[in-house]
């Protein structure tokens, strides 16, 4: 307690000294000289005063002395500089520009003032304006890492972000200090990144790793940065690399969650599943979603009976389990279990709510409509088309369930009903989803009854929604070789194999014209199609037509 006491004693000596020495001096200024004495303040009694007064952070004291003395003697810019200097530790920002720009005046190229007018702009956030003075200090400090820093950060706050990187840059080469390189590194890093320059980005991130190898922020980052230009390869070393000294749960969660999310999106589900099911003994992962990820991987792998094994436990323990069960169905579906599929089904509708009995109903629908599908290609067209109606009684409006309602009785041969039932579809195909399809099957129709206006027309409206659709092209090709024009048939079969080059019967029928005008033509494509197909019998045997007659 005394030793306090005896330095506060000091402390207010030294301060009422000061002030003292200070007023005593402004008596002087004033003219005002004490009785019997003929006292002086010397240019070196301000200077060293001011500094000392300055070095106290006396700055009220060395504003009153400073102005005074400034008064009498304008043009001592060295008293003038200790103003602007204590007026910007006071913030008295107006006031310290003001000293500056005096003294500029008379001294443009003092970087000391520039340096103090650059200070007083960064605190009034005139950033534009600090930079201005900033340069002005670097052309005479360029290894000044304090002026290296501001320039740097001056421009990051201006948007200049590659003058930023390339100050930060330099800023690094000045420093020796691992600690402060590894940080300023991390700053280069973000501002790269900012600024989509990946390559300086990456360089940066692996500087500060050499300095802080097991550096869990920067691994993360990095890992990131490759996510981001699609290396998932990269990303996933630098993630394994990490689970040799990532200790804390939530980091563990992201590496493990990540990892799972890369090898699906490179279709490696094996290890998908491996890392998945890290994640399940992770604290903190959520293991429902996860356990559903593991099922849809094995889906994935053609492993159905342990997917739908593990969507059946998921069923049993969701509260709610309509996407559970949903997957469920499909799951059953791409096994062609259309009965146990269309169960799962059957059980949501019990409890559905208005909007996903709607969403139900689409789905029983589309599993009809493929439960159709072998009856079909076995001609058993009586089952195919119960099942079909059974598709259109809970999706009445779906275009799907009259396409192949049409498909079936093209089989058939009955071409009136394809045309009855291809035009319910098109009419049900509000977005146009299907529409080439179904014109294509349309133009089929009208070609085997003998109408070859509707058979155009169904053409023209498809090629008008795809211009480049190789089969339509190819029909209508067709179409003009039936009407003997030859020219505008040669037209659709070249465009069709421009598009589509391995449509064989497009190329067939184009060297069957080409024979009578182009032979060589004719000859070049038979043998493309040969080496498509060795077995067409028929362009074999026309090419050796060609050659036998000297083509």
């Amino acid at each position: 307690m005394i030793d306090s006491n005896v330095v506060l004693i000091i402390t207010a000596v030294s301060v009422a000294s000061a002030a003292m020495y200070a007023l005593y001096s402004i008596v002087l200024f004033k003219g005002i000289k004490p009785k019997g004495e003929d006292l002086q303040l010397t240019t070196k009694n301000i200077l060293d005063q001011v500094d000392i007064l300055y070095s106290k952070k006396e700055y009220a004291l060395v504003e009153l002395l400073a102005t005074k003395y400034l008064e009498r003697v304008p043009d001592h810019l060295p008293v003038r500089k200790f103003l602007a200097k204590a007026y910007l530790e006071d913030k008295k920002y107006n006031q310290a520009i003001r000293q500056c720009n005096l003294i500029l005046e008379k001294r443009p190229n003092d970087t000391e003032t520039h340096h103090i007018l650059g200070k007083c702009y960064v605190k009034k956030r005139f950033y534009n304006k600090a930079l201005i003075e900033y340069n002005t200090v670097y052309d005479r400090h360029k290894k000044d890492t304090e002026v290296v820093l501001t320039l740097a950060e001056l421009y990051t706050r201006t948007d200049q972000l590659f003058m930023a990187i390339t100050a930060y840059k330099e800023l690094v080469s000045l420093l020796d200090k691992p600690a402060e390189i590894a940080d300023y590194q991390s700053i280069i890093a973000d501002l790269c990144e900012e600024a989509h320059d990946y390559p300086n980005a990456f360089e940066a991130y692996k500087a500060r790793l050499e300095i802080y190898p097991k550096d869990v922020d920067t691994n993360k980052k990095l890992a990131e940065l490759y996510i981001k230009i699609g290396n998932q390869p990269m990303a996933i070393e630098t993630l394994l690399l990490m689970l040799s000294f990532v200790t804390e749960s939530k980091m563990l969660l992201w590496v493990f969650e990540t990892l799972v999310n890369l090898y699906e999106e490179t279709e490696d589900y094996e290890k998908a599943i491996a890392y998945a099911e890290k994640l399940l003994d992770t604290p903190g992962s959520d293991k429902f979603n996860v356990r559903d990820r593991i099922a849809h991987f094995n889906l994935m792998l053609g492993r159905v009976s342990d997917g739908i094994m593990i969507l059946e436990d998921l069923a049993m323990m969701s509260q709610n389990a309509y996407e559970i069960t949903i997957k469920l169905a499909q799951a059953y579906l791409s096994c062609d279990e259309y009965q146990k599929a269309l169960d799962k089904y059957l059980i949501l509708l019990d409890k559905a709510s208005s909007k996903e009995v709607k969403q139900i109903n689409a789905y029983i629908g589309d599993l009809y409509i493929t439960w159709s599908l072998p009856a079909a290609e076995a001609k058993d067209f009586p089952r195919a088309t119960e099942l079909l109606d059974l598709a259109a009684q809970y999706s009445p409006v779906n275009p799907e369930v009259f396409y192949h309602y049409a498909l079936n009785h093209f089989e058939q041969k009955n071409y009136s009903n394809v045309v009855e039932f291809i035009t319910k579809a098109l009419n049900y195909d509000k977005d146009n989803q299907y529409t080439v399809k179904y014109l294509l099957l349309l133009s089929q129709a009208q070609h085997e009854l003998g109408n070859f206006f509707e058979e155009k027309k169904a053409l023209s409206d498809l090629l008008n929604i795809d211009n480049k659709n190789a089969e339509g092209l190819y029909r209508l090709g067709l179409m003009y070789v039936a009407h003997h024009d030859v020219k505008n048939a040669e037209e659709s079969f070249e465009k069709a194999i421009t598009y589509e080059p391995d449509l064989i019967q497009a190329k067939y029928n184009l060297a069957l014209l080409c024979e009578g005008n182009n032979r060589d033509r004719a000859k070049e494509l038979y043998m493309e199609i040969l080496e498509q197909d060795p077995n067409f019998v028929e362009a074999k045997n026309a090419l050796a037509d060609i050659t036998n007659s000297g083509g």
